[in-house]
């Protein structure tokens, strides 16, 4: 009996136009096992039974080990790594003992089903999966790309210093990510990591931990580092004033002050560090990581004055700073109209950040869902509250990162989901439930009034929502927040917002992103450096890692893990079922990617796995076998007639060429690629 390639499924979304769809996934492996473990225990383990739902190099040899082969693979293979992934499978199971069949073990697979609830690689996600998509087209060429890098809003060199993490070389890798990143501490430590959520390991198992292979790098790299500071020339005609002394202005001091631009940052407090030193818990980052980060700034020459308002622009400017930079960050809380006992969550998170004992009791409810409401939920938690967070959505819509939303229910706090604070009174507070309407322009469905209510116990509301700018500051300053000028420049010409006073409440690599361009704009040219040799990587290398499942270790450089995207991606040919997207290997080394119009069903797997928004069976270098068929594409390709002669289309339409003759106006960049094809990979459109 074989169990079994897929099971149909109910469109019930409108994902397709058909009543049913085959499902595939995390559920596969699941269902498949428990009607497996149902079927062996109906007959006693005499059933003989071929396995292939779901079946992978994580579980192929717990299955043989049952009792239960031939084992098929299918939904495995049609993921990047495509059938390299078998020969993994292979050499786990090649060493097992074979046995003629004699019946499989019932208790084996009950374990084996019960687990399989509980295992890491079949449970579904708190929240939608991210898009692994970066907003281009695929290029026509040379599309190898690395959409980690890509993810990043500072474009760090992430499969570089992975690799040279990876060979230990943890002083260049350091050096390497802070050409980019004045903040490896802080980001290795509390970056929201988008990269990890364009990772294509995703596709495999999970992601590479770069932040925490960008840790152990600031960890291990750091003195290395600071003993190969030197201070730079100085600049004669500029100066710099940077307001507010956290994140983004330690990062736009660091960059202008490795350029040689004089630079003084103000900070009100007595401290630079803003939100991560002062109100993000200690329990997610010390002072210590904090404290590192400035000293590489303060390496740099930077002037830092502390513990009192900065000047005014005006004071400022008769100073003599000709760039003045407002990095005050989103101090202001939002308002939650409602009556009873309510704290902002920053100024209450400050007050309990110098708290070393437990000092909270009774009810504590957060309303908000972001990353800030889960750290105000935990340290009430550990301050001896009972701890709710109440948001009017469901987990699934929260914007928290998922893994900080997971932090929070692993430490026991509770969720009241669709619900919406009314008034706090008396050690309850009155609730609208919520029902979830039509999406919104985020996607995300609209809270709708069902009409009833409800309470919870709660003593104090702590406010996490929609931190805000200080306005007044703004406006004291003559800055109209609603009126900017070119890239960050305020209505005040020589005076730029960043960070937080740009966007709104950022995260810290957003931030540091914009404290990048502010020195550039500041120095008139971008920041150029080398990348060490050490971190190339060949293409045996990155060929070699490819079908490879491996999950992290928790203790150690995630360098091996890493897929080398940007050397070797080809994700479009791994993952084509009928091999239709075929990689060239050109006469300089590169490799392109062409898509054969006669192989192709349109199934969009290589749609689902293309780090760029594209479909390659339509947006790459096409080879068609008809003249029919190319009529009835619009895929830039070319059909290759008798005598040499071609036909292409291409930007300016179809278009007849001679390969023979010497002045055919070919496109230079499609020349040696059509000319590859037709003296090494003729089959293709025989």
């Amino acid at each position: 009996l074989k169990l079994s390639n897929t099971f149909p499924v109910d469109t019930t979304r409108g994902e397709l136009p058909n009543e049913e769809m085959y499902m595939s996934g995390r559920s596969l492996f699941p269902l498949t096992i428990e009607m497996c473990n149902r079927i062996s225990r109906q007959f006693g383990g005499k059933m003989r039974i071929s396995f292939a739902g779901g079946a992978d190099y994580f579980n192929c040899d717990k299955l043989f080990a049952a009792g239960i082969w031939p084992i098929t693979v299918a939904t495995t293979i049609l993921k990047p790594g495509g059938y390299n992934r078998l020969h993994q499978m292979v050499e786990k199971v090649e060493d097992m003992p074979y046995r003629t069949f004699s019946g499989n073990d019932p208790a084996a697979i009950s374990d084996l089903a019960a687990s399989a609830l509980h295992d890491f690689h079949h449970l579904k996600a708190i929240k939608p999966l991210p898009s692994r998509k970066k907003d281009e087209q695929v290029p026509l060429l040379d599309c190898f790309t690395a959409p980690c890098k890509g993810g990043c809003p500072i474009e760090q060199d992430i499969p570089e210093y992975l690799e040279l993490c990876r060979k230990g070389l943890y002083g260049p890798a350091l050096r390497l990510i802070t050409e980019k990143n004045a903040l490896p501490f802080i980001t290795g430590t509390i970056c929201a990591h988008r990269c990890q959520g364009k990772c294509s390991r995703n596709f495999y198992e999970e992601s590479v931990h770069i932040r925490e292979t960008k840790l152990l790098a600031a960890e291990k790299g750091y003195n290395t580092l600071m003993a190969s500071l030197r201070m730079p020339e100085p600049v004669e005609d500029k100066k710099v004033a940077i307001v507010g002394g956290g994140p983004t202005g330690i990062a736009a001091a660091y960059f202008l002050g490795r350029e040689g631009v004089p630079t003084t940052i103000f900070e009100r407090e007595r401290k630079l560090g803003g939100v991560p030193r002062y109100v993000i818990p200690a329990f997610r980052i010390s002072d210590d990581a904090i404290d590192k980060d400035i000293a590489l700034m303060e390496r740099y020459g930077v002037e830092v004055k502390l513990g009192k308002p900065a000047p005014s622009v005006e004071q400022l400017k008769k100073m003599g700073y000709t760039h003045i930079l407002m990095a005050t960050g989103a101090w202001k809380p939002g308002k939650l109209d409602i009556e009873g006992n309510v704290q902002g969550v920053i100024e209450w998170m400050k007050k309990m950040k110098k708290q070393v004992k437990p000092c909270l009791h009774g009810n504590i409810v957060v309303v908000g869902a972001g990353n800030t409401a889960m750290d105000a939920a935990r340290v009430a938690k550990r301050m001896g509250a009972h701890a709710t967070i109440l948001y009017r959505r469901t987990k699934k819509f929260m914007p928290a990162d998922e893994h900080e939303l997971q932090l929070a229910i692993d430490e026991g706090v509770e969720f009241v989901e669709l619900a919406a604070p009314v008034k706090q009174s008396r050690g309850k507070l009155l609730c609208d439930k919520m029902i979830l309407g039509e999406p919104d322009e985020s996607g995300r469905r609209s809270p709708v009034k069902s009409g009833e209510q409800f309470t919870i116990p709660c003593d104090m509301v702590i406010s996490a929502v929609g931190e805000q700018v200080d306005a007044e500051l703004m406006a004291a300053n003559g800055i109209e927040m609603e009126r900017k000028g070119p890239a960050f420049e305020t209505n005040i010409p020589g005076v730029y917002c960043a960070g937080d006073a740009h966007r709104g409440p950022a995260t810290v690599v957003e931030g540091i992103a914009d404290a990048a361009r502010f020195a550039e704009i500041v120095v008139g040219h971008p920041h150029v450096y080398d990348i060490p040799a050490e971190a190339d990587v060949t293409e045996f290398d990155a060929q070699s890692k490819k079908g490879i499942l491996s999950m992290a270790s928790k203790c150690s450089c995630d360098g091996e893990r890493c897929l080398q995207c940007s050397t070797v991606c080809e994700n479009c040919v791994d993952s084509c079922p009928n091999r239709a997207n075929v990689v060239i290997k050109m006469a300089d080394g590169s490799h392109e990617i062409v898509h054969v119009d006669k192989m192709c069903n349109e199934c969009g797997n290589c749609t689902q796995f293309c780090p760029y928004a594209s479909e390659p069976c339509h947006d790459k270098f096409t080879l068609f076998q008809t003249k029919e068929d190319m009529d009835e594409s619009e895929n830039y390709g070319v059909l290759f007639e008798e005598d040499d002669k071609i036909r292409l289309r291409y930007e300016d339409g179809v278009k007849e060429y001679d390969l023979a003759s010497c002045d055919n106006d070919l496109p230079v960049e499609l020349e040696a690629l059509i000319l590859t094809v037709r003296d090494k990979y003729s089959y293709l459109y025989l």
